[in-house]
């Protein structure tokens, strides 16, 4: 049985929304420093000023000085805490910008407030999206209920043996949930959703026993594939494990919102290109439905696929 791994990054990069007071990624951010005896790298993103706004050198001029100086106080907030804090003003499209500092600094994780605003009914955002699609480091989306830690953490698995990038992400998303859910004392599930794919294509076709020998033998096979993740994984016996049957992303918002989930934990192998933009991917569907925490894992070699991507 594999070695449980820990979740003690070491290089942590926080994006602070400077004009909100409300920023649950940095608290959990520093009490994630203070476990790992990692360092916290604190940014914020100037975006282009509109070319129309009244006086606009000068209101950039004013908003660069102001941002500056709030990343300033955070840090010496952090480092009140014992934590070491570098700041950075980027600029530019924010998404990129992040992207761009998660590699150059090469950040084990990077955090981003989520949900912040109590009035909206869509949490997830553009920027969320494209880190989804682009961050190779893990993104963790935190909200305000988890700024200080974790209470019941689920890990969204997709084992598949005979695929090997996708199993081996889901190994790394259910050795990550074991660590942080150890980590805060949470309780941890661990889901995998299946489906038998064409069932409904097969029952206008078949009879009815051979549509349930079918769909027994999805089960029986997405049995074989959770029990080999499990493994692997040395999930251990006081997680809660659980097979449905069900889409992924319909399963999953239904399980978190049931659980009151404080973290999800998932893989997503979400690109820029057209397929990605049409087709999307679980992490995306889950995040427009909870308003949970979600920390998305990408697959190993993510970062080497990106650099061969055309642009």
């Amino acid at each position: 049985m594999a070695k449980t791994e820990t979740f003690r990054p070491k290089r942590i990069l926080v994006h602070i929304d400077t004009t909100s007071d409300r920023r649950p990624a940095l608290t959990r951010a520093l009490h994630l420093a203070q476990t790992s005896g990692g360092s916290l790298r604190l940014v914020d993103v100037l975006a282009p000023i509109p070319w129309f706004t009244p006086k606009g050198p000068e209101f950039q001029r004013l908003l660069r000085a102001t941002m500056k100086e709030r990343l300033a106080d955070a840090a010496d907030l952090v480092r009140r805490m014992g934590v070491r804090a570098t700041v950075a003003l980027l600029e530019g499209d924010v998404a990129e910008a992040l992207v761009a500092a998660s590699v150059r600094w090469r950040a084990d994780v990077v955090l981003r407030s989520h949900a912040v605003s109590r009035g909206t009914s869509k949490p997830i955002g553009p920027t969320d999206s494209q880190l989804l699609r682009r961050c190779p480091s893990p993104v963790w989306f935190v909200t305000p209920r988890q700024a200080e830690g974790e209470q019941v953490v689920v890990a969204a698995v997709d084992p598949d043996i005979g695929e090997s990038t996708r199993h081996d992400l889901s190994v790394r998303v259910a050795r990550t949930a074991i660590a942080v859910s150890a980590g805060t004392g949470a309780t941890l599930h661990v889901v995998h959703a299946w489906t038998a794919y064409g069932h409904q294509v097969l029952a206008a076709h078949t009879s009815r026993k051979e549509v349930m020998e079918f769909v027994e033998a999805s089960r029986a096979a997405a049995r074989e594939r959770f029990d080999a993740l499990i493994s692997e994984a040395a999930v251990p016996a006081s997680a809660h494990t659980h097979l449905i049957q069900g889409d992924s992303d319909r399963v999953l918002s239904t399980f978190i919102k049931r659980r009151r989930a404080s973290l999800v934990v998932l893989g997503t192998v979400g690109r820029t290109g057209l397929a990605g933009l049409v087709v999307g991917n679980t992490a995306e569907r889950v995040l427009r439905n909870v308003r949970c925490s979600v920390l998305a894992l990408k697959p190993t070699g993510f970062a080497e696929e990106m650099k061969e991507e055309p642009r």
